[in-house]
């Protein structure tokens, strides 16, 4: 297993619409640097602010903003990876399929990603998320039924 810890770089570009990634960052930080360079800007992915971008990212990268803008791995536009033998390629040189696969593929099994570049979203300088947390005791079954008839006539601002 690697410690990625200290692989936790941020590159915020506002201009190109970007943002620079380490794999070793979590979700928490990346909010905060993008937070700083743009109150209009984002990017989807989860709410735990200790997650680690490098398994959220090999995972889909599952989050609030998934109904208007898609997965984390979407926004993935290229990526830093060492390969198994040991060459560092971004998306030109490993080729199509390879980088497919480490976004949402479970990326650890496939190399070692350094960095992700991800592709920022707009949105509202004031965001409100809640969430409703039920148990199958307390008809959480029945909370699902009724938001799946509903959610494809909602706004898809209200995820």
């Amino acid at each position: 297993m690697l410690d990625m810890f200290n692989l936790r770089n941020i590159t915020v570009d506002v201009e190109k619409g970007v943002v620079v990634v380490q794999a070793g960052a979590t979700l928490g930080e990346v909010y905060y640097r993008i937070w700083e360079e743009s109150d209009v800007h984002s990017f989807p992915a989860g709410v735990r602010p200790t997650v680690g971008v490098g398994g959220h990212f090999s995972g889909g990268g599952y989050g609030n903003m998934m109904r208007k803008y898609g997965l984390s791995i979407d926004h993935i536009i290229d990526a830093q990876i060492v390969d198994v033998k040991g060459r560092i390629l971004i998306k030109e040189f490993m080729g199509e399929e390879l980088f497919w696969a480490i976004r949402g593929g479970g990326g650890e099994s496939f190399g070692v990603i350094l960095s992700y570049t991800v592709k920022l979203v707009p949105v509202p300088e004031v965001v409100t998320v809640f969430r409703v947390e039920k148990t199958l005791d307390q008809n959480a079954t029945d909370l699902v039924v009724q938001w799946q008839q509903v959610a494809s006539h909602t706004d898809e601002r209200l995820s």
